[in-house]
């Protein structure tokens, strides 16, 4: 029993050796991780305001890579997009190079003051956002070889010049531009990352009214008369999606131009009918091209909405048009009609069996209504006229323009 007390005793007293030995290197290794840091920071040896190009006297390269979490909107009338991304930097800095650890180290936010980092820009952008919550999104590693990670989560609206010419039908592409602002190219140089995909989209990239069809990255360095300053940029090539428009837009104005034709069903007699649904048809055409224009910028060249909602205008115009046409036919042909009437029977009670049979002949030649017949001929030929106009204008502008 004597025996078993002392074993239990002498186990409790190794585990406890281990448990104060594991504690007392992890404070070790937490104090050197600590104490490197603060050396390789140290202001008396290192300068956060000199560039590693200024030692090594080679231009710095900053790998960069981004990852896409969202994009849009995308504001039609300002031109401009919003995109939300991981922005990642690498580079070497030979002043932090390190023995004492064989693996990277994280550095937290707050040390980043005191450190050179690369002073990327983005030209082309009106709104800038660091996330914040609930820390700062920034992750800082350093590596045996003083290379350094960079990565931070950024949201940035920028400007994307947008050709409308084939408006809704169309294709944007917009870029996001990242600049050197003070350093040139004999200092600093931005290159895609060799290691990592330059640029990728996450799965949740969701964007209302376009689709996200390709990102592509390409050099766009630059000459100013102040030097020249690296820079590249990733190109976002969108396709609008057609869907709401063809719900909005296109399929109402169609029904509106087909509404136009019942007038030709209507007996041209009845008058209030007939300018009753010609008025109702322009007027809310005209309604709904000011509508769906208003949602575009003042572009000095015309889109591809501009044509459909004009054509289509045209098409109701023309059927409302008709009415007078065939109105002044009518009434003419009762004007010829009436005097016709009044001169056969003024010779009927002179004229022979024979003359009267010529005479009913030729009035029965004369009773035909052209104005009924513009009608008949209306029923088909706006029909066909407008189906021709949406095969030539969808053929253009889907395969075409």
């Amino acid at each position: 029993m004597s025996r078993l007390g002392g074993t239990l005793v002498l186990f409790c007293f190794h585990l406890f050796t281990l448990i104060f030995s594991a504690t007392e290197f992890s404070n070790s290794s937490w104090r050197k991780e600590r104490d490197l840091i603060n050396t390789l920071l140290d202001t008396g040896r290192y300068d956060a305001s000199i560039q590693p190009s200024s030692l090594t006297g080679v231009p710095t390269k900053v790998e960069i890579d981004l990852v896409l979490n969202s994009v849009g909107p995308v504001d039609d009338i300002d031109m401009v997009f919003r995109a939300s991304f991981f922005l990642r930097q690498q580079w070497i800095d030979p002043r932090l190079k390190f023995n004492e650890f064989n693996h990277s180290i994280v550095l937290s936010e707050k040390r980043l003051s005191l450190m050179w980092v690369p002073d990327v820009f983005f030209p082309e952008s009106t709104e800038e956002t660091r996330h914040i919550i609930t820390t700062p999104n920034v992750l800082i590693r350093l590596h045996p070889d003083g290379s350094i990670l960079y990565s931070q989560r950024l949201s940035v609206t920028m400007q994307c010049r947008m050709d409308l010419g084939k408006f809704p039908l169309d294709q944007q592409v917009c870029g996001i531009k990242m600049e050197s602002y003070g350093y040139t190219t004999d200092d600093v140089y931005f290159t895609w990352s060799s290691e990592r995909k330059s640029t990728s989209v996450m799965p949740n990239a969701y964007i209302p009214d376009f689709t996200l069809t390709n990102v592509s990255a390409h050099d766009c360095t630059a000459k100013y008369e102040t030097g020249s300053f690296t820079c590249i940029e990733a190109k976002l090539d969108l396709k609008r999606e057609i869907g709401f428009y063809a719900t909005q837009t296109y399929i109402p104005s169609i029904l509106i131009v087909v509404l136009s034709w019942a007038s030709f069903w209507i007996d041209h007699e009845a008058v209030p009918a007939r300018i009753s649904v010609g008025l109702l048809t322009v007027l809310t055409i005209t309604a709904q091209s000011s509508g769906a224009r208003s949602q575009l910028p003042r572009v000095p060249y015309v889109k591809g909405i501009d044509v459909w909602m004009t054509s289509c205008l045209v098409f109701v115009f023309a059927a409302y048009m008709e009415y007078a046409v065939v109105t002044v036919l009518s009434r003419r042909y009762r004007k010829r009609k009436a005097k016709q009437v009044l001169k056969n029977n003024s010779k009927a009670t002179m004229a022979t069996v024979s003359d009267v049979d010529v005479t009913i002949s030729d009035q029965v030649k004369e009773t035909k209504d052209t104005g009924s017949f513009v009608d008949k001929l209306s029923r088909y030929l706006f029909p066909l006229s407008f189906l021709i106009f949406n095969i030539g204008y969808w053929v253009y502008y889907i395969y075409i323009a």
